[in-house]
């Protein structure tokens, strides 16, 4: 747990150097994002090149360094309380906070542990099930996981630092394989990490005039500016809320995605001297999460090429000092590449009639920020920028992958975009607001003028706030009432048996269909799985599908492929398993042993 120290010592140290916070929750936000990246990148070091050496040993010279090396930075260190009116401030990011905790809370409260049994529902049969399992196969795992705990153990194409990452903090923390029982302390701790960085953007964006008889955007009130940031800030969310609301690792990496932008835009803010200070650390943090996450990390090297593209093209700085950055931009693009090979190409134009709905719902809010973006190009440029590269990227992969979970995928994209660019949308929203409030309140006009005008704005905000309306609505029928089940506390123990018999390549035969249970409690790899895009969909899984249908000449064929054989009681009346040994019953699962 000392080692768990250092790592918080240093990032409340970092916090505070890389930043001068306007608000307690940024400075604390910011922290729990540092320690994430920090404690990933010496997970990632300690599985890729000295695994052999103790994990304790290894995790304490890392935090000694981690904290040594912003101790060296002390004079940059500035307290969020040196500047008047931070509590006010921290009131309207707490706002948005609370929401998003409510906003969780009945997701939480339908998933995960319910007394001994483990309920799931929906997107936690996907995205949460594929997280947990890879979570699992780290523990048993000497290096990074490259065998697929959903097909085999076959070939993996799937990053895995952020999995190996929470594997290695759970053996520190001694919860171990026990993890699960804290999955929504997870989620509120990554929440409370992750919604105040919004704000941290905000302030590094659009600053607080200092004067304050000065206008900050064209009002007089501060607070209805921070009102405002807080409603672009909610409508930003809302467009993905299930990215912020559930564990799965996308919902883990936001923060550091977001913190990125913050960073980025700092560093063009910076003297000369003092932009390496914020670009670093930004650069690293990119590189991590083309490592850990295929969109959100492609999306975070955009942020760092885009910062590369302008430096390199910024006349006002010499030839000596723009050449580091080419060479920055020309690597990013060499890792991009290693990083998704074997993972897609994009040789194969199409267009994907199942794909389109998800690219036209995020797309419509990305116009109003693309179109933010070409107006600001000259005042916001890297936001203006990044955005726009980032959202054409999904238009590129969207027309282009070779994929069709790439595809899918391709709305991700723009959604990125409209997370870059999302400060955007507030000065043209002011003057929208202006103007309404002008035309039809402040203008003298004829009654049917004036009430077509709110007609027209109330249908116009109906169809803005659609994409939310349609994301709240898939995230709760997914994640509260569709496609329910529960894994009894009975088949938890048999999956505990099988855990503790086994060896870590062990096979598991089971139902190939949901839920994928077998690898969301053990260390332990499925034969295959139906219909799922991690698995295989080939001869064998045709056969697993029969033999769980009764087919004798199949469960004969499938049995050679796998150690263990997990059944439900109206599963084994279909099965002939007179020549298996078993090792457990009970009312809900059997386990035998196969090899």
């Amino acid at each position: 747990m000392f080692e768990l120290l250092l790592f918080c010592v240093s990032a409340l140290f970092g916090s505070g150097v890389l930043f001068w916070h306007k608000r307690v929750l940024t400075y604390l936000a910011l922290a729990g994002v540092l320690f994430e990246m920090e404690f990933i990148a010496t997970s990632l070091i300690r599985r890729t090149f000295i695994h052999g050496v103790n994990g304790s040993l290894v995790f304490l010279i890392a935090g000694i360094m981690w904290v040594t090396l912003w101790v060296a930075l002390y004079r940059y260190w500035k307290s969020p309380y040196k500047i008047p009116g931070s509590g006010k401030r921290d009131g309207f990011a707490g706002i948005a906070l609370l929401i998003i905790f409510a906003l969780a809370y009945p997701i939480i409260s339908a998933n995960g542990y319910r007394g001994s049994d483990f309920i799931i529902h929906g997107f936690y049969n996907g995205d949460t099930v594929t997280f947990a399992s890879l979570v699992n196969k780290s523990f048993s795992t000497i290096g990074e996981v490259t065998q697929n705990p959903f097909s085999a153990n076959g070939a993996l194409e799937y990053p895995v630092v952020l999995h190996g990452a929470f594997a290695d903090f759970f053996s520190l923390t001694n919860i171990g394989t026990n993890w699960l029982h804290f999955l929504s302390v997870m989620t509120y701790i990554q929440i409370f990490i992750t919604i105040p960085i919004f704000f941290l953007i905000w302030d590094v964006v659009f600053p607080e005039p200092k004067n304050k008889a000065e206008l900050w955007f064209g009002i007089v009130s501060r607070n209805t500016v921070y009102g405002l940031q807080v409603i672009v800030t909610l409508i930003a969310i809302g467009l993905s809320l299930d990215s912020y609301i559930y564990p799965q690792s996308h919902f883990f990496l936001i923060a550091s995605f977001l913190s990125v932008i913050a960073l980025f835009s700092q560093a063009l803010f910076a003297k000369s001297k003092q932009e390496l200070l914020y670009a670093m650390p930004a650069f690293i943090i990119a590189i991590l999460l083309l490592l850990a996450n295929t969109v959100t990390g492609t999306a975070a090297a955009g942020l760092a090429g885009t910062f590369a593209f302008i430096r390199v093209f910024d006349k006002k700085q010499s030839i000596k000092t723009r050449a580091p950055y080419l060479v920055i931009g020309i690597t990013l693009l060499a890792i991009m590449h290693w990083a998704s090979s074997s993972r897609v190409s994009f040789l194969h134009p199409h267009f994907s009639v199942s794909s389109a709905g998800d690219m036209i719902r995020a797309g419509l809010p990305y116009l109003f920020v693309l179109a933010s973006a070409l107006y600001a190009l000259s005042r916001k440029q890297f936001l203006a920028i990044a955005s726009i590269l980032v959202g054409f990227l999904g238009i590129v992969t969207f027309f282009l992958a070779d994929r069709n979970i790439v595809t899918e995928n391709a709305s991700r994209f723009l959604y990125h975009g409209f997370l870059i660019g999302f400060p955007l949308l507030l000065a043209p929203l002011i003057q929208y607001l202006y103007f309404l409030r002008r035309e039809i309140t402040l203008t003298s006009r004829p009654l049917s003028e004036i009430i077509t005008g709110w007609i027209g704005g109330i249908a116009m905000l109906l169809i803005l706030f659609l994409p939310i309306g349609i994301s709240a609505g898939s995230t709760y029928s997914n994640l509260i009432k569709n496609d329910e089940h529960t894994i009894t506390q009975n088949t938890q123990i048999a999956l505990g048996i099988i855990d503790v018999l086994g060896k870590p390549s062990d096979i598991v035969i089971a139902n190939p269909n949901e839920p994928f249970s077998v690898p969301l409690f053990t260390s332990k790899a499925l034969l295959r799985t139906n219909d799922y895009w991690l698995s295989l969909q080939d001869n064998t899984t045709k056969g697993l599908i029969q033999a769980f249908t009764g087919d004798k000449a199949s469960q004969k064929e499938i049995l050679a492929q796998g150690n263990f054989l997990l059944l439900t009681p109206e599963e084994a009346k279909s099965w002939d398993v007179s020549k298996l040994k078993k090792i457990f019953e009970s009312k809900d699962a059997s386990v035998y042993r196969i090899q």
